[in-house]
């Protein structure tokens, strides 16, 4: 007679969500985040796409920063699956 094969579930990709990293100088009081001491940390959203992501970061650092100073500097927007070490 005929025989079945069972079916295989179809396999679909995690979302990917992208988060920003950034590389801070000197002790940040941010209000969502809490401290920020110096060193690379993960922003606190994730994002759809890095395109997205990158123009969030860009919008932040302009924001943070004061004009001709640097406390915060952009290291990048990594997949939630990967670190940024």
């Amino acid at each position: 007679m005929l025989t079945l094969e069972p079916r295989t579930a179809p396999h679909t990709p995690p979302a990917q969500r992208w988060r920003n990293y950034y590389r801070v100088y000197r002790v940040l009081q941010l209000g969502r985040v809490g401290h920020w001491f110096p060193g690379i940390h993960a922003g606190p959203d994730d994002f759809p796409s890095q395109d997205i992501a990158e123009t969030s970061a860009r919008i932040f650092v302009a924001d943070i920063n004061p004009r001709g100073r640097c406390f915060v500097e952009y290291a990048g927007a990594f997949r939630e699956d990967q670190a940024a070490n």
